[in-house]
């Protein structure tokens, strides 16, 4: 496990019995799972515009004004359980299952900050990575069509 890796997960790794997580990591590992939950959503809902979704639609299926649709569906938020279900129903008849992975016996991943790059790495290139391979090293299951632009295209 590369060293940058271990350093993410010290805390986490030490069991039960270990030190306190610290706030930082809680709050990027929640950040992470409002994006993952917010480019889920996203996806279907581009998927079902193709189908004649609209945001108003949406928000008079699920009994919502088409502003609150709008402000669940511009940026990842801290989305209810409750606001999730209303929107997966109101999208695509869908509900959600829940699979987790532990982080701890997970294959190491390629992930990096730019900031972590030294400068002359910064502008050798790097062929980018297509969406289903991107999300599939987040550990998604994209919606069938094509996701690209996703959040912009919601807005």
């Amino acid at each position: 496990m590369p060293t940058s890796q271990m350093q993410l997960l010290n805390e986490i790794s030490a069991g039960h019995d270990g030190p306190q997580i610290p706030p930082a990591k809680l709050a990027y590992f929640q950040e992470r799972m409002r994006d993952r939950v917010f480019d889920f959503i996203i996806g279907l809902f581009l998927r079902e515009q193709k189908n004649g979704l609209n945001k108003a639609k949406l928000g008079r299926r699920i009994g919502k004004r088409p502003e609150v649709v709008n402000r669940w569906l511009g940026g990842p938020s801290n989305l209810t359980l409750d606001t999730i279900s209303d929107l997966l129903l109101g999208i695509a008849a869908e509900e959600l299952l829940l699979d987790s992975q532990t982080l701890l016996e997970r294959a190491p991943v390629n992930e990096f900050h730019l900031d972590d790059v030294p400068a002359s790495a910064e502008s050798s290139e790097e062929p980018e990575q297509d969406g289903e391979q991107a999300s599939a090293l987040m550990g998604l299951k994209p919606p069938s069509q094509d996701d690209s632009g996703a959040r912009a295209a919601a807005a």
